[in-house]
């Protein structure tokens, strides 16, 4: 059986202080290499489990993000 850890607090702490100051691409690029170090996951998974992330825990920063890059 596999048991759910979640994230630490401390990074869920940074992710949260990056994203409410205008940070979520180096939110995600933290989230990201997170995943790939501890986990050792490929490149597409850990892309994957970071919008994940984001959809869940942040998404309207995550849509504005969006919207942001879908202008330029």
């Amino acid at each position: 059986m596999v048991v759910k850890k979640g994230l630490p607090v401390e990074m869920q702490e940074l992710l949260k202080q990056l994203v409410m100051n205008g940070g979520i691409r180096m939110a995600g690029t933290v989230l990201y290499t997170y995943c790939r170090r501890m986990y050792q996951v490929d490149d597409e998974t850990a892309a994957r489990w970071m919008v994940a992330y984001f959809q869940r825990e942040f998404p309207q920063q995550l849509q504005r993000h969006r919207d942001r890059i879908a202008k330029a």
